[in-house]
């Protein structure tokens, strides 16, 4: 036996190094991240800035920080685009509440927005870009005693940023949102995963901490990439990214 693995050994060892020489690194894909664990679909924290030049005290100007559900789908086409659907959480909390006694009447409105990459991989600058989508709505109808009521959610330039160190797990993009006839735009941007920062309803910025300390009995930390700059949004009360997108280089 001994014989055996010292005669073929090196001719492998050989063979493998001549393989490698003629083999090169496949492309780049386009990766948007996910929760491995059960298959589901990968929610981003996500904050909303409005835009420059708008009425904060108008109500579509308020949007709070929440998680927001991204999910690469892959074309059975050939020749089509993989694309990106994109859910927020507020809007599905909506469905759901309306669903039972006042669903929306028409069929083609969606509670996410679907849209093709305009390519298989990251640019020079590392983005995956999603420049149009479909436009998110939902019209819940007037009842003898309450009016109607209409969201929709139209997201453009989403850009998922793709390197070794950050692959899919920050994504920034344009929104425009209008509730009730009410318009308002904003700049989102989001990190993966969404992770929970309150203790007894208050925040924990502890929480969002990437580093175990054991001093003070935290085993493990948050699950963020330490090189995310985050906080503890008082509000939703989860990690959310304070720094631009990317948030690549060790502060």
């Amino acid at each position: 036996m001994k014989t055996r693995w010292m005669g073929w050994g090196p001719g492998v060892a050989a063979l493998v190094l001549l393989a490698g020489c003629g083999v090169e690194d496949p492309e780049p894909q386009c990766v948007v991240a996910r929760a491995v664990s059960d298959g589901s679909i990968g929610s981003f924290a996500t904050v909303y800035t409005l835009l420059p030049g708008q009425n904060p005290d108008q109500q579509c100007a308020q949007l709070k920080p929440e998680p927001l559900g991204l999910q690469k789908y892959y074309s059975q086409d050939p020749n089509a685009r993989d694309t990106v659907a994109v859910r927020s959480e507020r809007l599905g909390e909506l469905v759901a509440d309306f669903e039972e006694d006042r669903p929306d009447p028409d069929p083609s409105h969606t509670p996410f927005s679907v849209g093709p990459f305009s390519s298989e991989g990251p640019g020079a600058d590392n983005f995956c870009d999603v420049p149009q989508l479909s436009p998110t709505r939902l019209d819940v109808p007037a009842t003898a005693t309450l009016p109607a009521q209409s969201f929709r959610y139209e997201w453009s330039n989403l850009r998922i940023y793709n390197t070794p160190g950050i692959p899919g797990t920050q994504f920034k993009a344009d929104l425009t949102y209008t509730e009730n006839g009410c318009t308002a735009t904003y700049q989102a941007k989001g990190i993966w995963p969404v992770v929970g920062c309150a203790t007894k309803g208050a925040p924990d910025e502890t929480k969002c901490d990437p580093y175990a300390d054991y001093s003070v009995g935290r085993l493990r930390g948050s699950g963020i990439n330490p090189l995310f700059p985050v906080k503890c949004d008082p509000d939703a009360l989860i990690c959310v990214l304070t720094g631009d997108v990317p948030s690549d280089e060790t502060p």
